[in-house]
This record gives structure tokens, sequence and C-alpha cells, in this order.
């Protein structure tokens, strides 16, 4: 006899189409879900021409907070600009130097007097690293370029250093790794470029360099028609961060501004003239390394005068020499790559004075 409990009666059968249809959709939905992520892939990996390219370390961001520009042979650099607030700009002012009479500069320790007259020039090279002892390390004047044992900056100066590094400790820790992580150290133990930086960013000597300018009386028009102005900054200006403290000046670069891809630019193609006034309180970083530039000054006299300060990597003779020595083509291209996607992502943050402040104590109790 037949059990009648094991024929395939109406509702078996129904329960059983209804099963399967809910386990083809199932798979179906992960099949298409799967394509989708695909797609996106594809997309996001896509450059203008249509070809897909591998995402390797150094490429550019899809929506950098930074445009990437291109200067001296189309190498990518980012160019950010801000401003201090008015009660930090006001604080830096109150500073010795940057506050005193005329004939008080030529007798301020570490103040370079390079006046030829009508044309009026101090310049004074310091480092902004906590500790109030000197530092030996390179002359940043390219006419100069000894190494020396380099004075501190005043405490409130080196206060601002100390905070911008701390406030913006993020960015340069992922710079730091980037560049870490794009040096092929790991694999052959022997140092490229992007170690080497990635050491000094470590080292925290980022903006330990300190220039800082002062000009008045006749200004410099003619040297930027005869082309004199012009020039690129040493391997310390990777990073260099100016602050204009008085005064009105404007920055003359040669820079590409183009798409987010290198591979659009023609081979050949001439850079622009870009020209950015900097007035008290404006800051800007970039790397003046990459790019042809000048700075434009106006007749003035000394309640006008010019004041900004450049920070650059601090470093030694020795320490440039090394790091030219082992420069390749393919670790440079690294470099420079991931110093641009980085600070294309950079939300930089100048510190307030309260932030300043803080900084300022803590250096207080230095020993």
């Amino acid at each position: 006899m037949i059990n009648m409990g094991q024929l395939p009666t109406k509702e078996n059968r129904k329960g059983h189409t209804q099963r399967y249809n809910h386990h083809r959709k199932t798979i179906l939905s992960a099949f298409l879900l799967t394509c989708a992520i695909i797609l996106l892939w594809c997309i996001r990996n896509q450059n203008r021409n249509g070809i897909l390219i591998d995402d390797p370390l150094g490429s550019m961001e899809d929506h950098p907070l930074h445009q990437i520009e291109y200067g001296v042979q189309s190498t990518p650099l980012v160019m950010i600009q801000s401003t201090l607030d008015d009660q930090l700009l006001q604080r830096f002012l109150q500073d010795h130097l940057y506050s005193c009479e005329q004939d008080e500069l030529n007798s301020y320790p570490g103040l370079d007097n390079r006046v030829n007259e009508p044309v009026y020039v101090y310049e004074g090279y310091y480092h902004s690293l906590p500790t109030s002892e000197t530092m030996y390390s390179k002359n940043p004047n390219p006419f100069i370029g000894t190494d020396f044992e380099k004075l501190a900056a005043s405490l409130f100066t080196r206060a601002f250093y100390d905070a911008f590094r701390w406030v913006n400790r993020e960015i340069f820790d992922a710079l730091q790794q980037n560049l870490v992580n794009a040096s092929t150290f790991k694999e052959t133990a022997e140092e490229d470029v992007c170690h080497v930086l990635a050491r000094w960013i470590d080292q925290g000597h980022h903006f330990g360099d300190l220039s800082i300018q002062i000009h008045y009386e006749s200004g410099n028009e003619h040297k930027l028609v005869s082309g004199e102005a012009w020039h690129t900054d040493a391997e310390n200006s990777l990073l260099h961060l100016a602050v204009t403290l008085r005064g009105e000046r404007v920055l003359h670069s040669r820079r590409i501004r183009r798409g987010s891809n290198l591979r659009s630019l023609g081979k050949h193609e001439p850079p622009s003239e870009i020209l950015e006034r900097q007035s008290p309180g404006n800051v800007y970083l970039s790397s003046s390394t990459l790019m042809r530039h000048a700075p434009q000054f106006f007749d003035t006299n000394y309640s006008s005068r010019v004041i900004a300060i450049h920070a650059r990597f601090l470093y030694t003779s020795a320490d440039v020499e090394y790091f030219r020595k082992i420069r390749m083509k393919d670790s440079w291209e690294r470099l420079t790559n991931v110093l641009a996607n980085t600070l294309a992502a950079a939300d930089l943050k100048v510190p307030t004075l309260a932030q300043v402040e803080t900084r300022l104590l803590a250096l207080q109790r230095l020993p």
C-alpha cells in the first residue's frame, strides 16, 4: 500500500516552487550586486581616455580638497592658502623683531644686513624646534649654504610652528606613512628619497628651518622683468610654509592648472604665470622646490615694510647631499606623487592664538 504522506500533494509542489524561486532570486541579486561593484570599480579607475589604470599609492585623488597642479617638468604639486586669525596676527606683531624700530635691526641677534641702497633687505635664519638651544644645520640661503649653529627663533614664533605641527599632526603622520609605503626600503634594505623624507618628518624637522625676511624702500620689478628674481627652491622646500606678517607682496609662479590626471597634459604645454597677492595674515603651504617662482616687492617705507617668514625642512649639508646622491627618477616620481596627493586631501588647519599660547606654556617648561 502506498503511503499517502509521501505523495507530492498540490501544497507540497507549491512550497517547493516558492523555495526554488526565492533561491533563484537570491542568486540573481548576488550576481547583480557583484556586477555593480565591478562596474563601479572600473569607473573609479578609468582615466579620461577610457583606459583602465591601476590605483597605486600616489595616484590622483578622486575628490581632492585642493587642486593638483603641475610645476617644473610637469611635476604634480599643491598650493594651499589660508590666513591667520586677527588675534594671532596681532600677537605676532608684538614680538620685538616684527615691531622694532629701524635702527634696531642691525643689532638684532642672527639678523643679516643685506642692505644695498636703495634696497633694504634683512634676513635672519633661525630654527623653530621646541628647544631653545642652537641647531647645527644648513643655511637656507643658496648664496651662503654653509652649516652653522642656528639660533632658536623667539619663543612665540617657535610656539606657533610647534602648534602648527601639532594641530596638523594627522596630515603629516599620514604623509610620513605614505612615503614609507611608497619606499622600496623594505624590499631592498636601501634608502631611497621617499624613506629619507619620511625620516625627516619623523624627526619633526618639517617647518623647522625659518628664514625671516624684511624688505622695504625700492621694489624689485626690474628683477622680475630681467628674470633674475625667478628661481626654484632647494629640497628643504618640498614642504614650504610662508606666513606674511607685514606689508604687501605678490607671489609670481609658473604652474599648469589642469584636470586631475597628469597623463592628460600636453608634453610641452607651457605653464601659466599665476599671481597671488600676499597680505598681512596670509599663509600658503606648497612645494616651492617644484615650481619656478618669484616674489614681487613694491616701493615702500619702513612703516609699510614687508615681513614674511618662510618655514622649510631643517637639515644639514650632509643630509641633502645624501638625498641627492640616492635620488633616482622612479623614487623621485613616487615622492612627488605621494606629496601632492596627501596635500590635495589635507584639511589644513592654522592654529588659534589659544592653541599657540598652550604650546608656548609647554615650551616654557622645557629645561
